[in-house]
Order: C-alpha cells, then structure tokens, then sequence
C-alpha cells in the first residue's frame, strides 16, 4: 500500500513539473509576442494557449475522423489489432501538430495499418521519425518513385531487395509527371535518401546514359546519387503503411 502510495505521488509531481515547464514556455513565448504586438504579457498567454489548444484539438477531431474514413475505405472490419502506446501516442502527437491535410492523412493511415489485423507487415516505429521529417513535395516524389516501381513490376525469382535495386527509376517521367523543377526534385531525393526510402545505386553508371535528364546534366553528378534510384525495402514498406497500398 505504501508503494502504491509513494509511486501515485511521484507521478502527480512529474505531471505538475511538466506543465510548471509548459506554462513556463509558454510564457517566454508570450513574452517574445507581447513585445512584437505591444500588448500585456497575461493578454498574449491567454490568447496563445487558447489558440494553441483550439489547433491541436481540431486537428485531432480530423484525425479521428480521417482514420474512421480510412477503416472503411480499406474495409477493416471486425475485431482490431491493439496497438502499443509507446507507437499510438507519438502517431496521435505528430498528427495533432500537423498543418497539411495530405500529410495528416499519411498519420491517419498508419494508425489504420497499425489496427488492421490483414496488414502483416510490421508497422515500425521507424516510421514515425521517417514521417514527421517529410515534406509534401517528398512524399509526391516518394510516391511517384513508388509508381514507376510498380510498372516494372514483373514475376521474378530475386529477393526484394535486389528487385528494387534492377529497377532503378529515372527523374524525367517523374519530373514531367508532377510538374516540377530539378533542384525541387534533388532536394526531395536528398531528403529521402537520408531517412533510407529510397537508394541510389551506382553500378548503373557503367550503362550508357541515352536519358535526357542526364544528357542535360553532363558530369555534375558523378556519383549520381540523383540520377537513377530505386526504394529500399524500407522505404517499400513505409508507404504500405502509411497508403495502404
């Protein structure tokens, strides 16, 4: 009983310690605004923690409502799978602060593949920094790479890992697909290259290069890490989970 006793007050103290260094930040905040608009420091904290709870709970309310949706759109019915707090808590978070709907949607997605007993591959708590780190032009790029993938498709004996890496896609088709220029396009591959969605591989550059992007280009790239790329196994896996595709 004094356990039980003991552990219930050092939870209450932990709760009033972080909202003591919640009003805390929010009052350096609103010292910063009070100063930029020249109004009274308790006016400003009033109106940016009513502003800032009013966001977050309508965004939540679209995230409830966006995954209900999803359930049906994908006809998970039945009996859910229970999802772990330590992977439903920071989906729930991120998608809360989340401004762009597309973006939000990929959240709802994933807690819809993380409930959905048909899904069987692993939802990964992976992807949850790979997403929170993604902008709306990485995911279009992303999605367009996966496209392409997916019209090679064809049966094949090799493991998945080396599908991907035969079929490396080009930038042109996607370039001309989403209407965008090449530095936007280098900028979102970077970016996926560096949350492991996506590889380049360098033996295609002992092929001879008839594409246009890169007759374009000449030799700038001579590692060509945004030339050709394929997804990795990961980056496969991730928008599984995040499309349900």
């Amino acid at each position: 009983m004094n356990n039980e006793i003991e552990e219930t007050a050092k939870a209450v103290q932990e709760v009033a310690k972080t909202a003591r260094t919640g009003i805390e930040a929010t009052r350096q905040v609103g010292s910063f605004v009070s100063k930029l608009i020249n109004e009274p420091l308790e006016a400003v904290v009033g109106r940016l923690t009513d502003k800032l709870q009013f966001i977050r709970a309508e965004r939540q309310v679209r995230l409830a409502e966006r995954w209900r949706e999803i359930l049906m759109e994908r006809n998970i019915e039945g009996v859910l799978r229970i999802v772990s707090p330590k992977l439903a808590f920071p989906i729930i978070e991120y998608a809360s602060l989340e401004e762009e709907d597309e973006l939000q949607d990929l959240w709802a997605n994933l807690l819809a593949s993380a409930v959905d007993p048909n899904h069987k591959a692993t939802v990964r708590s992976a992807f949850i920094g790979i997403l929170k780190q993604l902008e709306v032009i990485d995911v279009h790029v992303l999605s367009a790479v996966f496209e392409e993938t997916r019209r090679m498709d064809e049966q094949t004996d090799d493991t998945l890992a080396a599908f991907l890496r035969k079929n490396l896609v080009s930038p042109t088709q996607i370039v001309k697909e989403l209407k965008i220029d090449l530095e936007a396009y280098e900028t979102a591959i970077d970016n996926l290259l560096r949350v492991r969605c996506v590889s380049s591989n360098v033996e295609y550059q002992r092929y001879e290069r008839t594409d246009s992007y890169a007759g374009s280009r000449g030799d700038l790239l001579n590692h060509a890490d945004y030339d050709l790329v394929c997804l990795t196994p990961l980056g496969l896996a991730f928008i599984s989970a995040c499309t349900g595709k």
